[in-house]
């Protein structure tokens, strides 16, 4: 088996869990509207499945967040207040959860009162599930199966059908105790097939798992309308199900608007009369569909629909792919109907039906189209967030691209989003102004839109440079003057002629100290091009061909693919230069040895965050930064796949656990890491019998060794995922660290 175990005393920052010096900063207060967003940096929301489940062991039930989009977690802990504020984004929590692909539901499998854990299996079918064994103060998901497996009759078992993109749907459908399954399948067209739990019949309790059936591929005697039969007439069969007739559950009653295969089902007793009905969202319409259940108490005979749900309120209208949920999110003791999907609309597009009712026989009511999202910073997909002083006022704004962002129709838009601070040097604050900022939305531009700043003409004030998919860069210039808010007029659609293929992902900045601007611009195939200023400070020149290809010998290619989406920041640290590297991966790297070896290989120091913000297999993660609180140190700003950002201001103090120094006395990277890390001494004085101590977060030993040079290399294959700790000893000198040993 594996466990992931994550003690909740340890998850006080994110720098606990890599190597770095960034804290995550969720206090900076953020007005929309004279709105104060409640969770301005919970990164944004595109398609998201929800649960209610208790994460930290407070009796209380939170609410888990799985954002389709990019495989990311995300946690909102109940603070027991009351209301719809009652929520506290909670990133620390979400980092303690193991990976998760294609969806992740909760459900409480064995009835020992914690959710569990499902999500699609390994290889993007089937489902895996993990057993809630976590205790106040700690959090432990334990894989019990790598596949849910089911008796189909006549063969042996094999696994229950899911996807990543086909989500199954658990429940008791027969009342007896156990879970149940429903999902979709491609035997029968339109149809859903239902797995019954035999536990409670064949052992008296609920909590086995591989004790399913098939009973059925048509749950509930009824089918779909598929886009391969657009014509049939109600009361016709259309079942494809390598039979000639149809299978004897089915009567063919036509009961759907839906056009199209795909689909998914949420079940729910919604007249109290002991039977489920079902919720169904499909690829191919906008509605949500409910059928109804007439049949004897736990039975399945569907027989009456409503094609406009709820339609004795505002119906559920969304682009596509409904997903649903009944949870009480506003904390009135009554569970409510929350409707996700899955294409399209990525800044509003959560819809928040209150239940007036009770439970047994709710009501919903339709509240608002944007829950959590209208309290986050989100632009819709693929946030690209860089400070500038807009106003110039001496306080850092925030300036954010994005990749797009669609509305209901499903029309994409591409602008620059502006925040202006309106805090002070030390304690800054947000205020949204405008999502068109410089009228980039009439410009044929495709996103991700990234933003560089920097003074290119020598009078004083910062010039922008945008880079997008064609892999050129439009110019502007800023004609305001030194001290001035800014004013941008359009020079050119391509800056020198630079093209650098595919996505370009620019920053400004005196790369070799020379008084003039350079450019160092991320591509789409992972490597970094560097771009020398051969004319002046005032009157730049950049030829068409980079003066290096790949800049420090980088290259962020993702393994098993041929892209790798890298964007650089480089800034300076006690008067050296540093570069982060983010990528598709969902990893930002950190790399140093730049000073005076601007084209040679640059030194990996750090993995400072890792794919807890999620994984998409195109452009995922942006990074930049400042000084956005007036501490002498650059802050790292981050942009998200969902359409928001966050900062991690620097940090000296949580570097290592019995360190409070800005220079801790090694270094370990990468981190976090799957198969080994590497150690680099900072003081060669501590080599004097010195040894590495490798622990896990209870203090057993797992291994030791004698270390013989500042740098050397240990092994983590024998080890499964989780967090662990590396101490340095020297006599009765002892320095520790946090590792996290991934997949």
């Amino acid at each position: 088996m594996r466990f992931f175990i994550l003690l909740l005393g340890f998850l006080c920052s994110i720098s606990a869990f890599a190597q770095n010096y960034y804290r995550l900063k969720n206090d900076i207060p953020v007005v929309s509207g004279g709105n104060t967003l409640l969770y301005p940096w919970a990164g944004g929301l595109n398609f998201g499945v929800f649960s209610a489940v208790d994460l930290d062991s407070d009796g209380l039930e939170d609410l888990f967040v799985y954002d389709r989009s990019n495989n990311r977690s995300m946690v909102f802990v109940n603070t027991g207040a009351g209301g719809l504020t009652a929520y506290r984004y909670a990133p620390e929590i979400a980092q303690a959860l193991p990976p998760l692909r294609g969806w992740a539901l909760f459900y409480d499998y064995n009835c020992d009162g914690k959710a569990d854990l499902f999500t699609t299996g390994v290889s993007n079918n089937g489902i895996m599930q993990f057993r809630n064994d976590s205790q106040p103060g700690s959090i432990l998901f334990t894989v019990v199966d790598s596949m849910m497996m089911a008796d189909y009759g006549g063969g042996p078992p094999a696994g229950i059908f899911a996807s990543g993109f086909l989500m199954p749907h658990f429940n008791d459908i027969d009342g007896d105790g156990d879970m149940d399954v429903l999902g979709q399948q491609f035997f029968c067209v339109g149809t859903f097939a239902y797995y019954k739990n035999l536990s409670m019949e064949n052992y008296g309790v609920c909590d086995s798992l591989n004790k399913h059936v098939l009973q059925t591929y048509a749950w509930g005697n009824f089918a779909l309308r598929s886009g391969a039969y657009p014509n049939v007439a109600v009361g016709q069969y259309h079942i494809s199900c390598f039979q000639a007739v149809p299978p004897d559950d089915m009567f063919g009653y036509e009961l759907a608007v839906q056009d199209d295969t795909y689909a998914g089902i949420y079940t729910i007793d919604i007249d109290d009369d002991g039977d489920m009905e079902a919720l169904i969202g499909d690829s191919g319409a906008r509605n949500s569909l409910m059928v109804f259940n007439n049949g004897t108490p736990f039975s399945a005979d569907m027989d009456s629909q409503d094609t406009l749900f709820p339609s004795y309120n505002t119906p559920i209208n969304m682009n596509s792919f409904t997903t649903h949920a009944f949870i009480d999110v506003d904390h009135d003791g009554v569970k409510d109907l929350i409707v996700g999907h899955n294409e399209f609309e990525n800044k509003r597009g959560t819809l928040f039906y209150k239940n007036t009712g009770t439970n047994s026989l709710p009501v919903f009511d339709f509240i608002n189209d944007s829950f959590l999202q209208a309290d986050m910073i989100d632009v819709g997909e693929g946030a690209v967030p860089v400070f500038f002083d807009v106003d110039a006022d001496g306080l850092l704004d925030l300036i954010i691209g994005n990749l797009k962002s669609a509305d209901s129709t499903g029309i994409e838009a591409h602008g620059l989003t502006y925040f202006r601070n309106t805090g002070t040097l030390a304690d800054p604050s947000f205020e949204y102004i405008t999502d068109d900022y410089a009228g980039l939305s009439s410009f044929p531009l495709t996103g991700p839109l990234c933003p560089a700043f920097g003074d290119l003409d020598g009078d004083g004030d910062s010039d922008m440079l945008i880079g997008w998919q064609s892999g050129e860069l439009y110019h502007f210039e800023n004609t305001a003057g030194a001290g001035m808010p800014a004013i941008f007029n359009f020079v050119s659609a391509s800056y020198f002629g630079i093209d650098v293929g595919n996505f370009s992902f620019p920053q400004l900045v005196d790369l070799n100290r020379d008084g003039k601007t350079d450019l160092v611009i991320g591509k789409k195939s992972g490597l970094i091009a560097y771009y020398e200023n051969v004319g002046s400070a005032a009157s730049p020149v950049f030829s068409a061909q980079p003066t290096k290809d790949t800049l420090g010998g980088i290259n962020v290619q993702t393994i098993g693919y041929i892209d790798g989406y890298s964007v650089p920041f480089i800034f300076e640290q006690s008067g050296e230069y540093k570069m982060l590297v983010a990528c598709m991966k969902g990893d930002i790297y950190r790399f140093g040895n730049i000073d005076g070896n601007i084209l040679g290989n640059y030194l990996p120091e750090d993995t400072v965050i890792s794919i807890y913000q999620g994984v998409k297999t195109t452009f995922n993660i942006s990074v930049s930064g400042g000084d956005i609180d007036n501490d002498g140190h650059s802050d790292m700003l981050v942009g998200l796949y969902g359409g928001g950002m966050q900062i991690y201001v620097y940090d000296t103090v949580t570097a290592g656990i019995n360190e409070i120094s800005s220079e801790p006395l090694f270094r370990i990277y990468p981190n976090p890491a799957s198969l080994s890390f590497r150690i680099q001494i900072n003081n060669k004085k501590t080599l004097n019998n010195s040894f590495v101590r490798i622990s896990d977060s209870f203090g057993r030993i797992l291994k030791e060794k004698k270390l013989l040079s500042p740098s050397d290399e240990f092994s983590l294959q024998h080890l499964s995922p989780g967090l662990y700790l590396v101490s340095l000893i020297d006599g009765d000198q002892v320095s520790t660290q946090r590792i996290v040993k991934i997949h």
